[in-house]
This record gives structure tokens, C-alpha cells and sequence, in this order.
């Protein structure tokens, strides 16, 4: 968390520093904001996530910590993603699919270290009692795909409008429809070329030649 408060400081500092010393000799290419790199960022959030709900069993006092991190990790973040970071594309939301995944993993992880703590502790009513916790953990991972995950593999007829509506104040979709006449051509109705051995004279003469005296 502190690498990603830090970050942009990192990055911009030293493109300042040139810019006051040698002055006037960097362009706004030299400055281009960075895009979150979510590849890094969304597992790690995610991991610390397993780590609070796995562990919390056997160490109870790693919940402040982990409430404590996620509420900073909430402000920095928001900034980051405000302020600092530029998005180079739109991912529509096909990031939250993966992390209800992780969540009812680690939901599920955390209900089988449950029952095997407390069947080493020998509390068998305890251990009985947690058992329909997988069981509503199903059933509500169910209940979120029927009901959110056509959202995220579809897009809402609320942006095909806007998007139809851009295209239609676009003022360069005319030519773009003459381009796309023409764009596409079946492999199979090209015109076959033939590379120069094949047009030889020896494969232009007939098979059967006829007598020269008839």
C-alpha cells in the first residue's frame, strides 16, 4: 500500500527534476500519466482478502489490521484511480466475476478450516452447526450468476444506445460505411494467382497435340 501512495511521486518526480534543471526540453509526451496496472493490483487486494478471512479463525487480532488496511487502501485508491491513474480501456466491469469467484473461495476455504478447527477441539455441536454454512455459501454464489453475471457477459441496452447514438454524431461513419463494403472479401471468390513456374510454356501446351500433317 505505501509503494502505491508512493507511486506516483516516483514517477513524476524525476520527469519534474529534469524539466526545472534543463528547462524547456521536455514535451507532454514526457509527462503521460500511467494506467493502473491490474494485473498486479487486483491480486494483490484479493490475496490479502484470503489472508483476513482464512486466518481470522486462528488469530482473531488480524482483523484491526486487516479493517485497517482496507480502509486506507480505500482512500489511496480512489486517488489513484481519480487523480493519478488514466484508463488506457474500458474492461466493463469483467474484473468483478473474478473477484465474487475469489470471495466465495475464500468464503468456503474459511468454513473447512472452521469445521476442522473444531473437530480438533472436539465440539462436535459446533462443528454440526457450521456445516450448512458451505451449503448457503452455494446457494448464494448461485443466486448471484443467474441474477449479475448476464450483466457483465452482455452489455446493457442502456450503452448500445449511447454507443449508437455516438456513431450517429459521428462525422466520420459515412466514410467508414463506404469502407466496410468493401472491407471483407471471401477467400474463396479472389482471383487465383499463380506463381511464374506454373506459366511456364511447357504447362501451357496441351496434353495431346495434334498431327501436323491433318
Amino acid at each position: 500500500m505505501s509503494f502505491s501512495s508512493l507511486k506516483s511521486f516516483q514517477e513524476y518526480w524525476p520527469k519534474l527534476y529534469r524539466h526545472r534543471i534543463f528547462g524547456g526540453g521536455e514535451t507532454s509526451e514526457d509527462f503521460e500519466a500511467p494506467s493502473i496496472p491490474y494485473h498486479r493490483e487486483v491480486p494483490r487486494i484479493l490475496f490479502f482478502g484470503l489472508l483476513g478471512v482464512t486466518y481470522f479463525i486462528l488469530a482473531p487480532l488480524i482483523l484491526p489490521f486487516l479493517l485497517v488496511y482496507f480502509c486506507i487502501g480505500y482512500i489511496i485508491y480512489r486517488n489513484q484511480l481519480l487523480n493519478v491513474y488514466v484508463a488506457r480501456y474500458q474492461t466493463g466491469g469483467e474484473f468483478w466475476p473474478t473477484v465474487h469467484n475469489y470471495t466465495i473461495f475464500s468464503l468456503l476455504l474459511m468454513h473447512i478450516i472452521l469445521i476442522g478447527t473444531f473437530g480438533l477441539k472436539k465440539l462436535p455441536l459446533a462443528s454440526g452447526l457450521t456445516l450448512p454454512l458451505p451449503i448457503l455459501t452455494f446457494l448464494f454464489n448461485e443466486y448471484c450468476r443467474k441474477r449479475f453475471l448476464p450483466i457483465f457477459e452482455a452489455y446493457p441496452a442502456e450503452c448500445l444506445v449511447k454507443k449508437d447514438r455516438q456513431d450517429q454524431e459521428d462525422q466520420n461513419m459515412s466514410e467508414f460505411y463506404e469502407k466496410l463494403a468493401n472491407a471483407y472479401k471471401d477467400p474463396a471468390l479472389m482471383p487465383i494467382k499463380f506463381s511464374r513456374r506454373f506459366l511456364s510454356n511447357k504447362h501451357r501446351s496441351p496434353l495431346l497435340e495434334g498431327s501436323s500433317e491433318a
